[in-house]
Formats: C-alpha cells, sequence, structure tokens
C-alpha cells in the first residue's frame, strides 16, 4: 500500500511516519485490496486534526478526529477507518463480490433546477473521475465518505447520476434526461 503523510502548521517526524505505517499496515490484514492510504495532521488552535483517506479498489474511505496530541487523533482515526473497511468487506461477502442481486427501491420525484449563484460567489471547484459503478455500489461509497449524496456513473445506463440520503433514512435518485 502507498502511504503518504503530510503536516500542516506540524513538522512530520520519522516517528510518526512509522507509527503512521504500522496503524495502516493493520488494516490491511482485515482488507487486502486497500491501494493508496493519505494521513494530513494539521495543527490548529493547539488541537492536532488527523483526516485520512484510503483508497480500496476504487471505494474511498475517509476518516478524520481531533485530539490534543496526534497519537489519540490517529487511534481514533483508525478505529473509524477500521470499522468501515470491517463493514465495506462484509457487504462486499454478502454481495459475492458486488454482485447486483441487491434491490434498493427509489422514488422518482421532479426536482427543480436551483439557480445558479454568480460565478464570484463559488467558493471552490471540486473535480473527481466518474467511476462506473452500481447504484448499491454508489449508495456505499456514499456511506462511507459519510456524504449526504454521491454523483456517479451508472454501470448500466451509462450516464451521469446522483444518488442521495433523504431525510425519511431512504435514498433517491436523480436520473438526468438529456
Amino acid at each position: 500500500m502507498n502511504i503518504v503523510v503530510r503536516g500542516k502548521n506540524i513538522e512530520i517526524s520519522e516517528t510518526m511516519r512509522n507509527y503512521v505505517t504500522k496503524k495502516l499496515s493493520k488494516l490491511e490484514r482485515f482488507f487486502d485490496r486497500l491501494m493508496d492510504a493519505t494521513v494530513n495532521f494539521t495543527l490548529e488552535r493547539g488541537r492536532i486534526k488527523v483526516e485520512s483517506t484510503l483508497t480500496a479498489s476504487g471505494i474511498v474511505i475517509r476518516g478524520e478526529a481531533v485530539g490534543s496530541d496526534w497519537r489519540s487523533a490517529l487511534d481514533e482515526v483508525m478505529d473509524k477507518l477500521e470499522r468501515q473497511v470491517k463493514r465495506y468487506k462484509e457487504r462486499l461477502g454478502k454481495r459475492g463480490v458486488l454482485r447486483k442481486e441487491a434491490v434498493v427501491e427509489f422514488e422518482r420525484e421532479e426536482v427543480e433546477e436551483p439557480a445558479l449563484p454568480p460565478v464570484d460567489k463559488v467558493a471552490r471547484v471540486k473535480e473527481f473521475v466518474l467511476r462506473p459503478m452500481s447504484i448499491e455500489d454508489a449508495i456505499l461509497q456514499m456511506e462511507l465518505l459519510g456524504h449526504t449524496f454521491f454523483i456517479f456513473k451508472d454501470l448500466d445506463k451509462d450516464k451521469v447520476q446522483v444518488v442521495y440520503k433523504r431525510e425519511d433514512g431512504n435514498y433517491g435518485l436523480i436520473d438526468p434526461i438529456y
């Protein structure tokens, strides 16, 4: 697994790098498909914030924590990542490694397009690669990231779609017509 350790307002020592590598290697015991890991340490107002992102077979797994010292924050992040990796692996096992037999019901609803903000109001532009995946995989990816929506390229229809979490706990699908 390729591991990148970065620091903002904090110097990354060799001890920190070794500890991160040791902790991340334990995750490989649970799931051997982990490819890349990025761990960012940030010193903010006397507290250490640790953000970690793992890539496993095209799936992104994230965790973050804040602590008084870097070890406790990193340990908390590793606990979160371990739970997510185990959950992801369990779901793969239940589905027979990404089987398409899982049934998820979606409501079709009309969605009004909101007015676009003026160009000078856009605070950030984010680009990412759209990987072809099933709706079930998109929901799993959204849950692993902790987001309320996820944009993906549908494996069957070969077009961009958005899956989102509704307030009632169900999922919705935005299927654009173009």
